[in-house]
């Protein structure tokens, strides 16, 4: 299969957060993303879909991103050297770096037989074991329980859950659209973590994703410094962005 274009994998992230965030479009050149509940710059940033406007783009979204309260943030695209320039030279400096992912199938990786895959987990479960791996309290249950009985009903939409004996280890999210599966939340619980249990996960979604006919694709944060355990499981980078950020 050919690459997919960047525009419909970054339409696949911008359609999964909007379940989870508020999205506000400008035209076609990309989007605000909003949220009450998640305070990070990871849910509160504009999103930018070409090298062109960006100035208009953070003119649009910074009064409504003073309004929540949170630092104006923007993701460009590596490639947009002038768009990057001009924003440092306004006083942004970059915060993280969001790399796109493609997997290159089969992953180099097993599942192991100690971690069991679910297709159709307790939403009780999976909500403990994200916030568990990816905040480490369950402070946001109320947040997230009404998001994921949305996603559940969604038929593009499949949770998996890892399970080691009797207990939930890790989760993995996927969301699909035209000839894509994006991997969402990958997330281990902390006792549970270099046991195989993303790999495993990662397995089964790549095995469901070719069983489609879809491109397997994610994102990988630096700050999370994941992006070498992807590569080594036969990813490969197709394009990278910046997250910059700057105090309103």
């Amino acid at each position: 299969m050919r690459n997919p274009s960047r525009r419909a994998l970054e339409l696949n992230e911008a359609y999964w957060w909007s379940n989870w965030a508020q999205v506000a479009w400008s035209g076609s050149s990309g989007y605000l993303l909003t949220s009450e509940s998640f305070r990070e710059i990871f849910f509160n940033r504009v999103c930018i879909l070409n090298c062109r406007g960006v100035n208009a783009m953070v003119a649009w979204a910074k009064g409504r991103l003073t309004a929540h309260n949170t630092v104006s943030a923007i993701t460009v695209f590596d490639s947009c050297t002038n768009a990057a320039r001009g924003l440092r030279t306004s006083g942004y400096r970059p915060t993280d770096t969001m790399t796109v992912l493609l997997s290159t199938g089969p992953l180099r990786t097993a599942r192991l037989a100690q971690v069991a895959i679910s297709e159709r987990p307790a939403p009780d479960r999976w909500i403990h074991a994200y916030l568990e791996a990816f905040y480490g309290d369950q402070g946001l249950t109320p947040h997230v329980t009404p998001i994921v009985a949305r996603l559940q009903e969604l038929n593009a939409v499949t949770l998996l859950e890892a399970t080691v004996g009797d207990e939930t280890a890790g989760v993995l999210a996927i969301f699909r659209t035209e000839g894509l599966a994006g991997v969402y939340c990958v997330g281990t619980v902390p006792k549970h973590r270099r046991q195989g249990v993303a790999a495993s996960l990662l397995s089964k979604a790549e095995a469901i994703a070719e069983a489609e006919g879809r491109h397997l694709f994610l994102q990988s944060l630096a700050s999370d410094g994941t992006l070498r355990y992807y590569l080594e499981r036969g990813f490969r980078v197709l394009y990278s962005k910046k997250l910059m950020s700057k105090e309103n």
